[in-house]
C-alpha cells in the first residue's frame, strides 16, 4: 500500500512538474520571455512591456500608448520628433485608466518622460468584469497592480488554461501572426482580402451608445484629467488622438453623447486633441485595413501624424492645424 501511494504521489508530482515546464517553455502570454519576434498567439503585452522597461526605461523618454490600434505605431510614424526616443506601451484592449497606472509606475522608478501620445478609441469600453473575464490576457504586471506574485504566476504556470487557450487559438486562427520589435511596436501579419467584411454587422457597429457604454465612456474623462495633471506636474507633453473608425463605424461620432464626451475631453487643460478627417476615402478602402477594426499605418500617417508631429515639435503657445489645445493652468490633481 505504501509503495502504491508513493508511486501515485510521484506520478502526480511529475505530471505537475511537466505541466509547469511546458507552460514555461511555451509561455504563450510572454510572461517570462521577452516580447520580441514573430508570435502566433496574442501575448499579454501589459506584463512584458513593464518588465522590459523596469530595467531599460533609460533608453526612452517618450511613449506611445493606447489599445491594439496604437500597437502598430513607432517613432518613424511621428515624423520629426525632436530627438525623442519613443517606446510603444500600447496593449490589447487598453484604456486611459490603466495607462495612467503604468505611467505612474514608470515615474516612480525615475524613468524620464518628455511626451506621451495616446490613442483614444470611442468604441472600446472596459470595466472590471471585462478585465476579469480575460484575466490571462489583460492582467497587469504585479509591479503595477500590487498583486501577490505567487498568485499572479500561478494563473499562468500552475494551470493548463494558458496552454489550452494557446492551442485553441492556433486551431481557430492559424494565420493571425504578429511580429514584435524591441521598441514595443508590432506588425500585424494579416490583412483584408476584399471589402466584403465591411458589410458585416460586427464591422459596421452601433450608431449610438447604450446606457452602460455611455457610463464607461464618460468614466474615461477622469483618467484624462489625471494624465493632464501628471503632464503639468512632471513637465511632459500629452497628445491624445481620436482613433479613426471605418466609414460605417464613423457614424458613432454623430451620437450626441459622443459629441459631448469629445467636447469635455477638448476642455481638459494641458492636453492636445487630434481628430482625423472622418470623410477620407482611406477609411472605406479595404487595402488600408488589416481587418475592419484595425487600420494600417497609412491611415495614421496621412490622417493623424501631421498634427501629432506638429504638436511634438512646437511649443505649447503655437496652435497647429488639426490640433485642439488647452494649456490653461489650475488642473485638478486626482
Amino acid at each position: 500500500m505504501r509503495t502504491y501511494l508513493s508511486i501515485l504521489l510521484t506520478a502526480a508530482a511529475m505530471t505537475v512538474l511537466c505541466s509547469i515546464a511546458a507552460s514555461l517553455i511555451v509561455d504563450p502570454y510572454r510572461i517570462v520571455h521577452r516580447l520580441i519576434g514573430e508570435l502566433s498567439f496574442k501575448p499579454n503585452s501589459r506584463v512584458a512591456k513593464v518588465a522590459f522597461l523596469s530595467h531599460s526605461c533609460s533608453q526612452y523618454d517618450s511613449y506611445i500608448a493606447g489599445d491594439s490600434r496604437s500597437q502598430i505605431l513607432s517613432e518613424s510614424n511621428l515624423g520629426d520628433v525632436q530627438a525623442r526616443r519613443f517606446y510603444n506601451l500600447a496593449t490589447t484592449a487598453d484604456d486611459i485608466v490603466s495607462i495612467v497606472h503604468r505611467l505612474n509606475h514608470l515615474i516612480g522608478r525615475g524613468c524620464p518622460i518628455s511626451a506621451v501620445v495616446v490613442g483614444e478609441s470611442i468604441d472600446l469600453f472596459m470595466d472590471e468584469s471585462a478585465r476579469s473575464a480575460g484575466s490571462l490576457l489583460l492582467s497587469e504586471n504585479p509591479a503595477v497592480s500590487g498583486e501577490n506574485r505567487i498568485s499572479f504566476y500561478s494563473k499562468y504556470f500552475l494551470s493548463a488554461q494558458a496552454l489550452v487557450e494557446y492551442f485553441r487559438f492556433l486551431y481557430e486562427h492559424p494565420s493571425r501572426h504578429e511580429i514584435y520589435y524591441p521598441d514595443g511596436h508590432a506588425d500585424y501579419l494579416w490583412e483584408m482580402k476584399d471589402d466584403t467584411p465591411f458589410a458585416l454587422a460586427a464591422c459596421r457597429g452601433s450608431k449610438t451608445l447604450g446606457a452602460a457604454e455611455r457610463k464607461l465612456l464618460f468614466a474615461k474623462l477622469g483618467g484624462y484629467r489625471e494624465i493632464a495633471g501628471m503632464s503639468d506636474r512632471y513637465h511632459f507633453k500629452t497628445i491624445v488622438w481620436i482613433v479613426p473608425l471605418n466609414e460605417w463605424q464613423s457614424e458613432l461620432f454623430d451620437d450626441p453623447d459622443v459629441k459631448d464626451y469629445l467636447q469635455q475631453l477638448r476642455a481638459i487643460p494641458n492636453l492636445a486633441i487630434v481628430e482625423a478627417e472622418r470623410n477620407s476615402r482611406l477609411l472605406s478602402d479595404f487595402h488600408n485595413w488589416h481587418d475592419c477594426r484595425h487600420f494600417r499605418r497609412t491611415v495614421f500617417d496621412q490622417l493623424v501624424a501631421p498634427a501629432v508631429s506638429g504638436f511634438l515639435g512646437h511649443s505649447t503657445e503655437r496652435a497647429m492645424p488639426g490640433v485642439t489645445e488647452n494649456t490653461s493652468s489650475g488642473i485638478d490633481d486626482h
